[in-house]
């Protein structure tokens, strides 16, 4: 259950950062990785919404709210680190793949596997902090509440996506 949460949660920074670039770019430059600022920007406001809705979830009292927010940000921010360095792995493979390159294909492949593992292991030490500062029921509902979160979010992205298509898209060809 835990690697499907993992990869849920990579799933769910991947589509933001994809969301912060389709809402600022140009229709069609979806080969590029969305600009820093823009991650940043999507970046707070989600850990803002998350901070708040947790808070009343977990029924967190000041003193572990101020253990968990700063812990929990930190390791968003290693993980980001990581899943730019993947989405950008993913770009290069597929380059690699039109040029047809064996040996470019497999170092990209390799860096791609030690960024996965290094995702897995962020993901590892945050859960065993997390354990520290949470009582056994609020690290049940902690758990609960990253899988409904991650579902809000993405549907909100999915429905800020429908928009901007809608608009991008010429009045004859809907």
């Amino acid at each position: 259950m835990y690697k499907n949460i993992c990869k849920f949660f990579l799933l769910f920074f991947l589509v933001v950062g994809f969301a912060g670039n389709s809402m600022a770019e140009f229709p069609g430059d979806y080969d590029r990785p969305p600009k820093k600022e823009q991650m940043e920007k999507v970046r707070k406001r989600v850990e803002t919404l998350r901070m708040w809705k947790l808070t009343k979830a977990l029924d967190l009292d000041e003193k572990t709210s101020a253990q968990l927010f700063p812990l929990l940000n930190g390791y968003d921010k290693k993980r980001a680190e990581i899943e730019r360095a993947l989405w950008t792995g993913m770009k290069d493979l597929r380059d690699s793949l039109r040029e047809r390159s064996e040996g470019r294909l497999r170092d990209i492949l390799d860096r791609l596997e030690m960024d996965h593992k290094a995702l897995q292991r962020i993901n590892d030490e945050e859960r065993a902090e997390v354990k520290k500062i949470l009582t056994v029921e609020q690290q049940a509902k902690f758990v609960l509440f990253q899988v409904e979160f991650n579902k809000e979010i993405r549907r909100i992205i999915a429905e800020a996506r429908d928009k901007r298509q809608e608009g991008t898209i010429p009045p004859g060809r809907r």
